[in-house]
């Protein structure tokens, strides 16, 4: 009787273990979906506060608006020609010369926020691997 009882016993340890792994599977795509619900009301409160998603919040210490508006353009649309980047700001802004969008890629490329690369016979410039970082964080992504 007492031999029973231990293999019942086993038996239900086993079972609810097996009901343990089952329900941890099922559980795994309710929190997949809880975490992108927990982003995107965090976006949604980073666009209230700060009236969108601006490079303001990541990057502080750009302050002229020509530069933030450079920013913004490669979050759009990353790895753009000086030329494509030019036409991006003058469409948002009005104005914008070439020269001084030059000046400002440079400067923010020094400062490590932009990063120049070769494709093809082409220079494109993109946001750089920390400031993607930053955004990430920011937006609770992990990448």
């Amino acid at each position: 009787m007492s031999q029973d009882l231990t293999d019942e016993i086993r038996k239900l340890n086993k079972r609810i273990s097996e009901l343990e792994k089952m329900l941890s599977t099922l559980i795994q795509p309710f929190q997949k979906i809880q975490d992108t619900t927990s982003n995107y009301l965090k976006i949604i409160q980073l666009s209230l506060e700060h009236g969108g998603l601006t490079p303001d919040l990541i990057l502080p210490e750009v302050k002229d608006s020509i530069s933030k508006e450079i920013v913004r353009v490669l979050l759009d649309r990353n790895e753009q020609n000086i030329s494509q980047i030019t036409e991006l700001v003058r469409s948002k802004r009005g104005t914008a010369s070439r020269r001084i969008v030059r000046e400002k890629i440079n400067e923010l490329t020094r400062k490590n926020i932009i990063q120049k690369k070769q494709k093809g016979s082409l220079y494109v410039y993109g946001l750089s691997e920390d400031v993607i970082k930053k955004w990430s964080q920011l937006l609770g992504i992990n990448i």
